[in-house]
């Protein structure tokens, strides 16, 4: 089963939480949300499925079920904002658009460019207020950092690991796979930079910082719902 929200799921999703009253909005007790950042190959998809049912099992006790957020977010603020959908050629992470990007504003064919950024980082905040949620990427750390109930995560890994977890994943030569880890890690940084002014390296900015290189990602898995369960004072069945 696809774990990853679609469009859809995750703009409703959004669009349900806006739209409830405050008094229903305002989750009983601490729900908390898991951010990730990564290097490029480092394994944060497949550590994030392997992390859900976990939660799911161990710590959601019938409130709202765990979902997880990757490649989506722009989507649901696009949607969210009434915007169309083919903006979101304008805001990747791992690739750069400046050049179309200044075209576009130049011409009006679309917000500028940092005015979109802001309000992906509003819903980013939004999605992460309501807890239950796994958000990777985006600087959503940066993002979120005024929420308490927020537990921050980096992946790294050797570039020969990251390498060959690419070289499977998109079917790429070992040498092709290095290049293209090393050019996505230089976009992802620079995004962070100019939407944050912040560093993605910065160790602060994090709770943990994990080798998936050295640390089995079920290791992890198992390590983060302690940590979930810890911040929230729920015993972990």
């Amino acid at each position: 089963m696809n774990t990853t929200p679609s469009l859809v799921n995750a703009a409703s999703y959004l669009n349900l939480q806006i739209t409830r009253p405050h008094h229903e909005n305002t989750p009983s007790r601490p729900r908390p949300f898991i951010t990730i950042s990564r290097e490029a190959g480092a394994g944060a998809t497949t550590l994030a499925k392997r992390l859900l049912p976990a939660l799911n099992e161990t710590l959601s006790l019938g409130e709202q079920p765990w979902k997880i957020y990757d490649g989506n977010l722009v989507e649901a603020m696009l949607c969210e904002r009434h915007y169309p959908s083919y903006l979101s050629r304008y805001l990747p992470e791992d690739s750069t658009s400046e050049i179309d990007a200044s075209i576009g504003e130049i011409l009006g064919l679309h917000p500028n460019l940092w005015e979109l950024i802001q309000k992906t980082n509003e819903v980013i905040h939004q999605i992460a207020a309501q807890g239950h949620c796994i958000l990777i990427g985006r600087g959503a750390n940066y993002a979120t950092n005024d929420l308490p109930q927020g537990i921050h995560l980096r992946l790294i890994a050797t570039p020969e690991d990251r390498a060959q977890r690419m070289m499977s994943k998109l079917d790429l030569s070992y040498k092709e796979a290095l290049h293209r880890n090393i050019r996505v890690d230089v976009c992802r940084s620079r995004y962070v930079r100019d939407s944050f002014d912040a560093s993605v390296k910065d160790p602060a900015a994090y709770d943990l910082i994990a080798n998936t290189s050295r640390t089995p990602l079920d290791q992890l898995s198992t390590m983060l719902v302690s940590m979930v369960a810890c911040r929230t004072g729920v015993v972990a069945r």
